[in-house]
């Protein structure tokens, strides 16, 4: 019982902070599940976030789903998945009435703007976290930084799956 009050407890805190989308949760969830609980080591994490992000659906959901199971079997599973999207569910519920009238809002307006900021510093530390563990040498920094080269100067032209699958081509001829 404690195991699934803690499962709830930590994907709750990884819900209510996902605000942004799933690189911002990267962050929270290497928090929560590697420094907290300590349910994954940090190369674990890497292989799920690999995984996370190769099948479909959100990486929090995913994650959740993943972790629970691990800790806690098919309950642990439902548990952390429930209590990953269950703040969403919430503020959908509550702000739903009132879009339409706070969506001009100036101060909610400043407050969003502000959010990103944080939202920002939360993508580029899962980019540098995620980074360390991705980039063992200078062929993957320069194969990383070709993939990146690429989607900037392509500005959005080039589906990112088409990056990906090119990366996988490149490691599978040169590593």
């Amino acid at each position: 019982m404690q195991i699934a009050l803690q499962l709830f407890r930590s994907f709750l805190l990884i819900g209510i902070g996902a605000y942004g989308g799933g690189l911002v949760t990267i962050p929270l969830i290497q928090h929560e599940i590697v420094v907290n609980q300590q349910w994954l080591t940090f190369d674990q994490m890497a292989s799920l976030l690999a995984v996370a992000q190769m099948t479909p659906g959100p990486i929090a959901v995913n994650a959740a789903t993943f972790v629970g199971f691990q800790v806690n079997g098919v309950m642990g599973a439902a548990i952390a998945t429930f209590a990953v999207i269950l703040p969403a569910i919430l503020i959908l519920l509550w702000l739903a009435p009132f879009v339409d009238r706070i969506s001009h809002n100036r101060s909610v307006f400043k407050i969003r703007q502000g959010i990103q900021l944080g939202v920002l510093s939360l993508i580029l530390y899962a980019t540098w976290s995620y980074g360390a563990i991705a980039i063992k040498g200078w062929l993957d920094l320069l194969i990383g930084i070709a993939a990146f080269a690429v989607l900037v100067a392509f500005e959005g032209k080039l589906h990112p799956i088409a990056v990906i699958l090119a990366c996988g081509v490149v490691g599978l001829l040169v590593f």
